[in-house]
């Protein structure tokens, strides 16, 4: 921390427990109920604005400090929660889901074959015949 960009930085670390872990593994999409820790690094700068493709002089330090500091915990990390999303990630696939990773592929199809809410990252669809990696 005594390297962050800014004293808008910050280092979240939430405990699991409880009600995390009372639903039964594999009965929601969520796959993390054995963690006992949730946290994230994270760094504010700038002001947010309405023209896109200006860059804040402080993006590529900052985004560089979480890399690092992202680097350093890797050692102690198993996974990574979706609604804190890094478009970085190497097979965020399992990082997020885990072994739920092909039935939520399956569901997908079923409720929403054509795809319609999709994102880098959001799940596809399974298609008939192939199984994702």
């Amino acid at each position: 921390m005594r390297d962050a960009p800014t004293d808008d930085s910050n280092f979240f670390t939430q405990a699991f427990g409880g009600a995390v872990r009372k639903s039964p593994s594999g009965g929601t999409a969520f796959p993390h109920r054995d963690a006992l820790f949730y946290s994230e690094p994270g760094a504010g700068w700038g002001t947010r604005g309405n023209q896109p493709g200006v860059c804040d002089p402080l993006t590529p330090q900052a985004q560089a400090w979480i890399a690092e500091f992202s680097q350093a915990l890797r050692p102690y990390v198993n996974g990574a929660y979706v609604n804190v999303p890094n478009i970085g990630m190497q097979d965020w696939e399992t990082a997020y889901w885990r072994s739920d990773f092909d039935r939520l592929r399956e569901i997908k199809a079923q409720y929403a074959p054509h795809n319609v809410f999709q994102y880098e990252q959001s799940i596809p669809p399974a298609s008939s015949g192939h199984k994702h990696k």
